[in-house]
């Protein structure tokens, strides 16, 4: 009662792989990149050090093109990223451009967006005039379709989803860098990073997604735990269309390792370490909205985990909402405290929801959750507890999200 559903919290801990449970130590980890400090303030350095910074989080020793997300969220690193994200637009996109080469640049983006940071646009594009003079030359290697495969997920992070992240997809594919097999195929994470962005951008139909979790399979070494969780996600995003058409050995691939995989989430880097300490795994907005929830007498979970997604507030039954009508009366309520403390807009730009958020929003809804957001700048508008619980009246009232591409 009282919406302690400590049982949700457990789930999808108990059920996730094994390789993911023995691993978790490592990527949860205190980080640093003292190591870069002698070329600090340089574009090689700030590479050098994004490149360092993105492999501890995931805790491989070279693979850098997926997940990292919950592994830069943890408090300890924050200065450290404020600091190099203020070295980037200091040094200037226009000297970063000109001066790194195709990986060094994705690496860089691909860090930025994965701590959720909004980079400067110039950077992708800078990106993406490098790799598509390598796509076009035809003599593209492994580690330049990978370098392309973490632009375009950096890019799609960065909520270019329907414009440059996914015409990298598509130029990517066009040159051949989805097959299976080949000296110059894809690594394990490219592979992965490829699928997550092309399902992000809605391009990832049964064929492609087939290849890349077959690649992703033949090259399983390659991969940490949160990879995996980055490859649920695409499926999730990809949908039954595409999932449905998998031939044996990449459905076998999803579903033995994948699909109990949690994803790899920079809200739940602000977990407790204690499962079922509901008041401090909750951020202080969302503490604000759980107690105008309990004003509107609707009974709700904190900090629960559906197949691997987090839901920070979340009411199975409608409860108090029955008597507001429409969609809120049917139940499976998801509500989201949208600010820079959850993760859910971008540190630099929170007037921005955050690409991950928004793919977050789309796995809930298919999971068949009604997405309810509410936004940090509204509710510091609203004036005392009527305020706000006459504010979350309107918001079920007015019916859920219905999350797009």
């Amino acid at each position: 009662a009282g919406g302690r559903a400590r049982w949700l919290l457990c789930e999808g801990v108990a059920g996730s792989n094994s390789v993911a449970m023995c691993s978790a130590q490592r990527w949860w980890s205190p980080l640093s990149c003292r190591a870069a400090s002698g070329v600090a303030g340089t574009a090689e350095g700030l590479a050098m050090q994004a490149r360092t910074l993105l492999l501890q989080a995931i805790g491989s020793s070279e693979a850098w093109q997926c997940s990292g997300r919950a592994g830069l969220a943890v408090d300890d690193l924050q200065e450290e990223l404020a600091a190099l994200h203020k070295q980037v637009v200091s040094l200037g996109s226009e000297a970063l451009g000109n001066q790194l080469n195709l990986a060094d640049l994705s690496v860089l983006c691909r860090m930025l967006t994965a701590a959720g940071f909004l980079p400067d646009r110039r950077l992708f594009v800078a990106g993406a005039t490098q790799l598509r003079k390598h796509l076009s030359s035809g003599s593209c290697t492994g580690a330049t379709f990978d370098a392309g495969a973490g632009l375009a997920l950096a890019a799609c992070e960065a909520g270019e989803e329907q414009s440059l992240g996914s015409e990298l997809v598509g130029e990517l594919c066009a040159a051949g860098a989805a097959r299976t097999h080949g000296e110059n195929a894809l690594g394990g994470t490219g592979a992965a990073a490829l699928a997550l962005a092309a399902a992000a951008a809605g391009r990832a139909d049964g064929p492609l997604l087939e290849a890349l979790l077959i690649r992703c399979s033949l090259r399983e070494i390659d991969l940490c735990p949160a990879m995996l969780g980055d490859l649920r996600l695409a499926a999730l995003l990809a949908g039954p269309a595409a999932t449905e058409q998998l031939d044996i050995r990449a459905l076998s691939f999803l579903r033995t390792l994948c699909l109990d995989a949690r994803l790899d989430d920079p809200r739940l880097a602000l977990l407790p370490a204690e499962a079922g300490a509901f008041d401090e795994a909750l951020t202080p907005f969302e503490a604000e909205v759980s107690e105008s929830l309990g004003q509107c007498e609707i009974p709700h979970a904190r900090a629960a985990l559906a197949s691997g997604l987090f839901l920070p507030l979340s009411a199975v039954q409608a409860g108090g909402a029955s008597v507001l009508g429409g969609a809120a009366a049917r139940g499976q309520l998801a509500i989201f405290a949208e600010d820079a403390a959850a993760r859910a807009v971008y540190i630099n730009d929170q007037s921005k929801r955050s690409a991950f958020q928004r793919w977050k929003y789309r796995a809930v809804a298919a999971a068949g959750w009604r997405v309810f957001p509410v936004e940090d700048g509204r509710w510091r508008a609203l004036a005392g507890r009527e305020e706000r619980s006459g504010h979350l009246k309107e918001l079920l009232l007015a019916g859920p999200l219905e999350p797009t591409i």
